[in-house]
């Protein structure tokens, strides 16, 4: 049965903003716990910069109601380095596309060979969704949000020009246990899960020891 709210409605989904300077590990073994623990509620996966949150800058669509987790703190390194010539929420995507591979590959490892049909395992369900929106300028996690707003406020008051505006992409993927079609409604993209094939040796043992238990209950019996 699937989690509920107050209202009755399905759980939401829980959040995990992959940021430049967070731990892969990290992420990863939260993704399995998660998985463990909550296999109704699916794992949303992005990149949306720290500034959009609250502010009506997510896309139509999106659940306000959604559980968000940034991640590991910052690192103080991270602090003092160079700021990407992409914004954040594009240059996180390859490292959003490398922990999601990673996710996928180990939950598969954390199935039970015993619970598999067919000699296969079925893996996480993923929905991929690639949009844009509008920034002011080029925003870092680091970036004081009360100095930001001077600076904007400075610059507008300066009446040289309007506070530029820029379109950059940011990178969403769902994992599930189960399908979700209504994702594949709103025009996300879907990606069959991944199949943990077991050997023929991994099978034939796998079956010895079914066997082996099967008579030891009916020999108590």
């Amino acid at each position: 049965m699937s989690p509920t709210n107050h209202d009755g409605m399905p759980s939401p989904a829980h959040e995990i903003r992959i940021t430049s300077h967070g731990k892969i590990k990290n992420w990863v073994t939260f993704a399995l716990e998660h998985f463990q623990n909550h296999e109704d509620i699916p794992l949303v996966l992005h990149t949306f910069p720290a500034s959009t949150k609250g502010k009506g800058s997510v896309p139509n669509g999106d659940s306000g109601s959604e559980t968000q987790n940034d991640g590991p703190p910052v690192d103080s390194a991270a602090k003092g380095a160079k700021p990407n010539r992409l914004h954040p929420s594009m240059a996180t995507i390859p490292r959003l596309v490398s922990v999601v591979e990673i996710i996928k590959r180990e939950y598969l490892k954390t199935l039970d060979p015993a619970l598999a049909q067919a000699g296969s395992l079925s893996g996480l369900h993923q929905y991929n969704e690639v949009r844009d929106l509008e920034v002011q300028g080029f925003l870092e996690d680091t970036v004081d949000e009360e100095q930001l707003r001077i600076e904007s406020l400075a610059h507008a008051l300066q009446g040289r020009n309007h506070l530029k505006q820029k379109k950059v992409a940011f990178m969403r993927v769902s994992l599930c246990r189960k399908e979700a079609p209504e994702l594949v409604r709103k025009g996300i993209t879907y990606q069959q899960p991944a199949v943990r094939k077991l050997s023929k040796s991994t099978r034939a043992r796998l079956k010895k020891k079914l066997r082996k238990a099967h008579s030891e209950i009916e020999s108590g019996s």
